[in-house]
């Protein structure tokens, strides 16, 4: 063997050795520059009272697996018949439901409400004819006025059968049926969420279309309140924490931008299936 090929092994391997050593030095500090992903230690199972596929479902999904991360929980959507959604939560088979209103907690106390309230919630009066004309909750009875909400809005249910008749009341299962009534005229006055509503006459390329005229007016707001996550009582201890995670949130405006991005991509969704 010559001394050059010897020199050659010799330094060809330290070479080596030193190339190795800077790229496990360069993994290394790679490694410590990223985040340590740790585990969650457990999974929350979420529900809604609005299909998957609607925008302000899709929003809060988006929400919530942030609000879940921040909070060291994992996040898993449950799609189930809206109807559905709070006796899940009741017996257990789902952790939480992404969203009702303040007052929810009236009618079903067993459940934790988060502090933190993910939006502002409006319910409406709504009419169709130019002649339309809402005098406040007081005179509904007087007049003689036909109104309708939709099923399962508990507190619009209840507002209703404090000021009008039994045979002037009614109820519907969706927002589209509700609005189509009042421009045939057999309804007076339809009651529901503003955002439902706004989402209905703003995406009439995902259903179909009602006439141009008459012409859906909001005559009013009846109630305001907010829309909050609610929890399965065994699921408490982790509130407070989620609380501070959508507080965060909202802050920084990802809930808004979320909210934003969610309703986009809907309109792109409704209009590729024309």
């Amino acid at each position: 063997m010559t001394s050059s090929s010897v020199w050659q092994r010799t330094h060809g391997s330290s070479r080596i050795n030193w190339t190795q050593a800077m790229i496990t030095r360069r993994l290394v500090l790679q490694a410590a520059a990223l985040p340590l992903l740790s585990v969650p230690r457990k999974t929350l199972r979420f529900v809604f009272s609005r299909p998957y596929d609607n925008p302000r479902t899709q929003w809060l999904i988006k929400v919530y697996q942030d609000v879940c991360a921040l909070s060291d929980l994992g996040f898993e959507f449950i799609d189930v018949p809206p109807k559905r959604a709070t006796a899940m939560v009741q017996s257990g088979l789902a952790d939480g439901e992404l969203g009702r209103t303040f007052g929810y907690l009236d009618y079903f106390p067993g459940l934790i409400r988060l502090s933190e309230p993910n939006n502002a919630v409006n319910f409406c009066v709504y009419g169709a004819s130019a002649a339309a004309r809402f005098d406040g909750m007081e005179q509904l009875r007087q007049l003689r006025q036909r109104c309708e909400c939709r099923r399962g809005i508990l507190e619009l249910e209840a507002l209703l059968r404090v000021h009008v008749d039994e045979e002037q009341r009614s109820l519907i299962d969706d927002v589209g049926q509700g609005l189509r009534k009042l421009q045939l005229g057999r309804t007076d006055l339809y009651f529901d969420v503003q955002e439902a509503v706004d989402d209905y006459l703003r995406f009439d390329d995902c259903h179909e279309a009602l006439p141009r005229t008459p012409a859906i007016r909001e005559l009013g707001k009846v109630l305001t309140t907010t829309g909050h996550c609610y929890l399965n009582p065994a699921q408490a201890e982790h509130a407070p924490r989620m609380a501070e995670a959508l507080a965060q949130l909202k802050h920084n405006g990802t809930v808004a931008r979320y909210l934003q991005q969610s309703l986009q991509e809907y309109q792109q969704r409704c209009r590729h299936r024309l």
